[in-house]
Protein backbone atom coordinates (compact mmCIF):
# COMPACT_ATOMS: atom_id res chain seq x y z
CA UNK A 1 0.00 0.00 0.00
CA UNK A 2 3.07 2.32 1.12
CA UNK A 3 4.84 1.39 -2.23
CA UNK A 4 1.46 2.24 -4.16
CA UNK A 5 1.15 5.50 -3.53
CA UNK A 6 4.70 6.53 -4.90
CA UNK A 7 4.42 4.49 -8.22
CA UNK A 8 0.64 5.42 -8.87
CA UNK A 9 2.20 8.86 -9.10
CA UNK A 10 4.01 6.98 -12.53
CA UNK A 11 2.28 4.66 -13.67
CA UNK A 12 -1.91 3.50 -14.61
CA UNK A 13 -3.09 2.31 -11.06
CA UNK A 14 -3.62 -1.39 -12.21
CA UNK A 15 0.47 -1.31 -12.96
CA UNK A 16 1.54 0.54 -10.37
CA UNK A 17 -0.37 -2.14 -8.07
CA UNK A 18 1.32 -5.21 -10.18
CA UNK A 19 4.89 -3.14 -9.38
CA UNK A 20 4.02 -2.00 -6.01
CA UNK A 21 3.36 -6.28 -5.15
CA UNK A 22 6.47 -7.30 -7.06
CA UNK A 23 8.64 -4.44 -5.34
CA UNK A 24 7.31 -5.31 -1.80
CA UNK A 25 8.24 -9.36 -2.29
CA UNK A 26 11.54 -8.88 -3.96
CA UNK A 27 11.84 -6.06 -0.87
CA UNK A 28 10.94 -8.86 1.98
CA UNK A 29 12.54 -11.90 0.22
CA UNK A 30 15.92 -9.99 -0.60
CA UNK A 31 15.85 -10.97 -3.88
CA UNK A 32 16.29 -7.49 -5.30
CA UNK A 33 14.65 -7.85 -8.63
CA UNK A 34 14.22 -4.79 -10.92
CA UNK A 35 10.93 -4.37 -12.63
CA UNK A 36 11.50 -0.58 -13.80
CA UNK A 37 13.52 -2.11 -16.76
CA UNK A 38 16.52 -0.38 -18.39
CA UNK A 39 18.75 -1.13 -15.37
CA UNK A 40 17.58 1.85 -13.84
CA UNK A 41 16.36 0.26 -10.41
CA UNK A 42 15.05 2.42 -8.39
CA UNK A 43 17.37 5.54 -9.19
CA UNK A 44 14.44 7.80 -10.38
CA UNK A 45 13.20 7.54 -6.96
CA UNK A 46 16.49 7.46 -4.87
CA UNK A 47 14.89 11.22 -3.20
CA UNK A 48 11.60 9.50 -2.56
CA UNK A 49 11.61 9.12 0.95
CA UNK A 50 8.58 7.02 1.14
CA UNK A 51 9.50 4.18 -0.96
CA UNK A 52 13.13 4.08 0.19
CA UNK A 53 11.90 4.04 3.73
CA UNK A 54 8.78 1.56 2.56
CA UNK A 55 11.59 -0.75 1.18
CA UNK A 56 14.20 -0.25 3.90
CA UNK A 57 12.00 -2.15 6.44
CA UNK A 58 10.83 -4.65 4.26
CA UNK A 59 14.44 -6.05 3.45
CA UNK A 60 15.65 -5.61 7.29
CA UNK A 61 12.11 -7.00 8.27
CA UNK A 62 12.77 -10.13 6.05
CA UNK A 63 16.54 -9.68 6.84
CA UNK A 64 16.30 -10.65 10.34
CA UNK A 65 15.07 -13.99 10.01
CA UNK A 66 11.46 -15.80 10.93
CA UNK A 67 12.65 -17.00 14.73
CA UNK A 68 13.48 -13.47 15.45
CA UNK A 69 10.25 -11.62 14.16
CA UNK A 70 8.54 -14.92 16.21
CA UNK A 71 11.06 -14.30 19.47
CA UNK A 72 9.91 -10.01 18.96
CA UNK A 73 6.37 -10.92 18.48
CA UNK A 74 6.63 -13.04 21.67
CA UNK A 75 8.56 -11.40 24.21
CA UNK A 76 8.16 -7.63 22.97
CA UNK A 77 10.78 -7.04 24.93
CA UNK A 78 14.64 -6.57 24.14
CA UNK A 79 15.78 -8.23 27.86
CA UNK A 80 13.69 -10.96 27.56
CA UNK A 81 14.61 -12.08 23.90
CA UNK A 82 16.62 -14.93 23.42
CA UNK A 83 20.62 -14.98 23.28
CA UNK A 84 20.20 -15.19 18.80
CA UNK A 85 17.70 -12.54 18.82
CA UNK A 86 19.68 -9.89 20.97
CA UNK A 87 23.25 -11.15 18.91
CA UNK A 88 21.27 -10.55 15.61
CA UNK A 89 19.60 -7.47 16.23
CA UNK A 90 23.05 -5.83 17.74
CA UNK A 91 25.05 -7.08 15.14
CA UNK A 92 22.36 -6.27 12.52
CA UNK A 93 21.91 -2.42 14.07
CA UNK A 94 25.72 -1.75 14.12
CA UNK A 95 26.63 -2.87 10.65
CA UNK A 96 23.89 -0.76 9.57
CA UNK A 97 25.00 2.45 11.42
CA UNK A 98 28.85 1.38 10.50
CA UNK A 99 27.88 0.75 7.17
CA UNK A 100 25.57 4.41 6.52
CA UNK A 101 28.70 6.41 7.74
CA UNK A 102 31.27 4.82 5.44
CA UNK A 103 29.19 5.10 2.31
CA UNK A 104 28.14 8.41 3.28
CA UNK A 105 31.47 9.46 4.29
CA UNK A 106 33.33 7.52 0.42
CA UNK A 107 31.06 8.32 -1.67
CA UNK A 108 29.18 11.79 -2.82
CA UNK A 109 25.62 10.67 -1.98
CA UNK A 110 22.77 11.69 0.56
CA UNK A 111 22.47 10.46 4.18
CA UNK A 112 19.47 8.41 2.88
CA UNK A 113 21.06 7.15 -0.10
CA UNK A 114 23.79 5.75 2.25
CA UNK A 115 21.33 4.21 5.07
CA UNK A 116 19.59 2.60 1.92
CA UNK A 117 22.86 1.06 0.59
CA UNK A 118 24.09 -0.29 4.08
CA UNK A 119 20.40 -1.64 4.28
CA UNK A 120 20.06 -2.99 0.64
CA UNK A 121 24.11 -4.48 0.70
CA UNK A 122 22.68 -7.10 3.51
CA UNK A 123 21.48 -8.79 0.51
CA UNK A 124 19.02 -7.07 -1.03
CA UNK A 125 19.95 -5.55 -4.74
CA UNK A 126 17.99 -2.30 -4.61
CA UNK A 127 19.73 0.50 -5.49
CA UNK A 128 18.94 4.20 -6.30
CA UNK A 129 22.39 5.32 -7.09
CA UNK A 130 24.19 3.99 -10.10
CA UNK A 131 27.03 1.48 -8.32
CA UNK A 132 29.47 1.44 -11.11
CA UNK A 133 30.19 4.92 -10.19
CA UNK A 134 31.34 4.52 -6.63
CA UNK A 135 34.73 4.84 -5.41
CA UNK A 136 36.92 1.42 -4.76
CA UNK A 137 36.40 2.50 -0.95
CA UNK A 138 32.02 2.58 -1.70
CA UNK A 139 32.51 -0.58 -3.41
CA UNK A 140 34.82 -2.25 -0.69
CA UNK A 141 32.33 -1.42 1.89
CA UNK A 142 29.76 -2.60 0.03
CA UNK A 143 31.62 -5.64 -0.56
CA UNK A 144 31.95 -6.23 3.32
CA UNK A 145 28.55 -6.13 3.91
CA UNK A 146 27.39 -8.19 1.26
CA UNK A 147 29.58 -10.90 2.44
CA UNK A 148 28.41 -10.65 6.02
CA UNK A 149 25.00 -10.71 5.01
CA UNK A 150 21.83 -11.18 6.62
CA UNK A 151 20.98 -13.12 9.64
CA UNK A 152 20.24 -17.30 9.94
CA UNK A 153 16.43 -18.40 9.37
CA UNK A 154 15.97 -15.29 7.17
CA UNK A 155 15.34 -14.88 3.45
CA UNK A 156 19.35 -12.78 2.86
CA UNK A 157 22.81 -15.01 2.08
CA UNK A 158 25.91 -14.34 3.32
CA UNK A 159 27.51 -16.06 6.20
CA UNK A 160 25.31 -14.49 8.05
CA UNK A 161 25.57 -11.46 11.15
CA UNK A 162 25.59 -14.13 13.75
CA UNK A 163 28.89 -15.91 12.39
CA UNK A 164 30.23 -12.03 12.28
CA UNK A 165 29.29 -11.33 15.72
CA UNK A 166 30.84 -14.75 16.94
CA UNK A 167 33.90 -14.30 15.58
CA UNK A 168 34.49 -10.79 16.55
CA UNK A 169 33.68 -11.75 20.29
CA UNK A 170 35.86 -14.56 19.87
CA UNK A 171 39.00 -12.52 18.87
CA UNK A 172 38.14 -9.86 21.80
CA UNK A 173 37.89 -12.71 24.33
CA UNK A 174 41.62 -14.48 23.07
CA UNK A 175 42.92 -10.57 23.23
CA UNK A 176 41.41 -9.53 26.37
CA UNK A 177 42.49 -13.43 28.13
CA UNK A 178 38.78 -13.27 28.64
CA UNK A 179 35.55 -16.03 29.09
CA UNK A 180 34.06 -16.21 25.82
CA UNK A 181 30.31 -14.51 26.94
CA UNK A 182 27.62 -12.27 25.26
CA UNK A 183 25.04 -11.19 27.19
CA UNK A 184 25.85 -12.59 30.20
CA UNK A 185 25.95 -15.85 28.18
CA UNK A 186 28.43 -18.34 27.13
CA UNK A 187 28.80 -19.59 23.48
CA UNK A 188 30.17 -23.25 23.19
CA UNK A 189 33.13 -23.71 21.77
CA UNK A 190 31.39 -25.91 18.79
CA UNK A 191 29.46 -22.88 17.65
CA UNK A 192 33.16 -20.76 17.98
CA UNK A 193 34.82 -23.66 15.63
CA UNK A 194 31.20 -23.76 13.27
CA UNK A 195 31.79 -19.62 12.63
CA UNK A 196 34.97 -19.93 11.81
CA UNK A 197 34.69 -22.78 9.34
CA UNK A 198 31.35 -21.26 8.07
CA UNK A 199 34.10 -18.07 7.15
CA UNK A 200 36.97 -19.70 6.26
CA UNK A 201 34.50 -21.60 3.13
CA UNK A 202 33.34 -18.03 2.36
CA UNK A 203 36.31 -16.83 1.85
CA UNK A 204 37.80 -19.67 -0.22
CA UNK A 205 34.57 -19.72 -2.44
CA UNK A 206 34.98 -15.81 -3.64
CA UNK A 207 38.54 -16.20 -3.27
CA UNK A 208 38.58 -18.91 -6.22
CA UNK A 209 35.29 -17.54 -7.76
CA UNK A 210 37.70 -14.03 -8.22
CA UNK A 211 40.36 -15.51 -9.31
CA UNK A 212 38.49 -17.41 -12.20
CA UNK A 213 37.22 -14.35 -13.20
CA UNK A 214 40.36 -12.88 -13.22
CA UNK A 215 40.97 -15.30 -15.65
CA UNK A 216 37.89 -15.49 -17.95
CA UNK A 217 37.28 -11.54 -17.73
CA UNK A 218 40.67 -9.81 -18.03
CA UNK A 219 39.23 -6.55 -19.30
CA UNK A 220 37.20 -5.61 -16.00
CA UNK A 221 39.31 -4.53 -13.02
CA UNK A 222 40.06 -6.85 -9.97
CA UNK A 223 37.58 -4.53 -7.66
CA UNK A 224 34.91 -4.97 -9.85
CA UNK A 225 34.82 -8.28 -10.54
CA UNK A 226 35.20 -9.48 -6.33
CA UNK A 227 32.50 -7.02 -5.93
CA UNK A 228 30.37 -9.33 -9.15
CA UNK A 229 31.64 -12.34 -6.98
CA UNK A 230 30.77 -11.38 -3.51
CA UNK A 231 27.31 -10.02 -4.53
CA UNK A 232 26.65 -13.38 -6.41
CA UNK A 233 27.82 -15.38 -3.03
CA UNK A 234 25.91 -13.26 -0.88
CA UNK A 235 22.79 -13.62 -2.99
CA UNK A 236 22.49 -9.88 -3.29
CA UNK A 237 22.21 -8.89 -7.02
CA UNK A 238 23.93 -5.85 -6.76
CA UNK A 239 26.58 -4.93 -9.78
CA UNK A 240 28.78 -2.72 -11.15
CA UNK A 241 27.10 -2.95 -14.84
CA UNK A 242 29.18 -5.86 -16.05
CA UNK A 243 26.99 -8.94 -15.51
CA UNK A 244 25.66 -8.35 -19.03
CA UNK A 245 29.32 -8.34 -20.59
CA UNK A 246 30.21 -11.57 -18.87
CA UNK A 247 31.11 -14.42 -20.84
CA UNK A 248 29.22 -17.86 -20.91
CA UNK A 249 31.53 -19.72 -18.70
CA UNK A 250 31.78 -16.89 -16.23
CA UNK A 251 28.08 -16.22 -15.84
CA UNK A 252 27.92 -20.15 -14.82
CA UNK A 253 30.69 -19.99 -13.10
CA UNK A 254 28.48 -17.03 -11.42
CA UNK A 255 25.27 -19.58 -10.87
CA UNK A 256 27.25 -21.87 -9.01
CA UNK A 257 28.46 -19.12 -6.97
CA UNK A 258 24.88 -18.04 -6.17
CA UNK A 259 23.77 -21.62 -5.57
CA UNK A 260 26.88 -22.43 -3.11
CA UNK A 261 26.11 -18.89 -1.18
CA UNK A 262 22.33 -20.01 -1.04
CA UNK A 263 22.48 -23.40 0.66
CA UNK A 264 25.88 -22.44 2.46
CA UNK A 265 29.42 -23.28 1.68
CA UNK A 266 29.44 -25.40 5.03
CA UNK A 267 26.13 -27.54 3.92
CA UNK A 268 27.63 -28.45 1.12
CA UNK A 269 30.57 -29.23 2.75
CA UNK A 270 30.01 -31.06 5.45
CA UNK A 271 26.37 -33.09 3.47
CA UNK A 272 29.00 -36.08 1.85
CA UNK A 273 30.65 -36.36 5.42
CA UNK A 274 28.67 -39.41 6.69
CA UNK A 275 30.38 -41.26 9.52
CA UNK A 276 30.46 -41.38 13.17
CA UNK A 277 32.34 -39.22 15.94
CA UNK A 278 35.67 -41.32 16.16
CA UNK A 279 35.79 -42.56 19.94
CA UNK A 280 39.73 -42.59 19.44
CA UNK A 281 41.72 -39.14 20.07
CA UNK A 282 45.30 -38.73 19.64
CA UNK A 283 47.86 -37.37 22.26
CA UNK A 284 47.86 -33.28 22.28
CA UNK A 285 50.84 -31.24 21.44
CA UNK A 286 50.65 -27.56 20.87
CA UNK A 287 52.44 -25.70 17.91
CA UNK A 288 53.76 -21.91 17.57
CA UNK A 289 50.65 -20.09 16.00
CA UNK A 290 51.48 -15.99 14.54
Amino acid sequence: MLSFIVFVQDFPPLKALAISVFHSIAAFNNSGFDILGGMQNLIPYQSNVLLNLTTCGLILFGGLGFLVILDIIKNRSFRKLCLHSKVVITTSAALLLIGTILLKVTEDITWLGAFFHSVSARTAGFSTYTIGEFSNGGLFTLILLMFIGASPGSTGGGIKTSTFFVLLQSVKSLVTKTHFCAFRRSISQTGISKAYIITFLSLLVVCCGTFLLCILEPEFSFIQLLFEVTSAFGTVGLSTGITPDLGAVSKIAMVLIMFIGRLGAFTLASMWVIRPEPTVRYTEESITIG
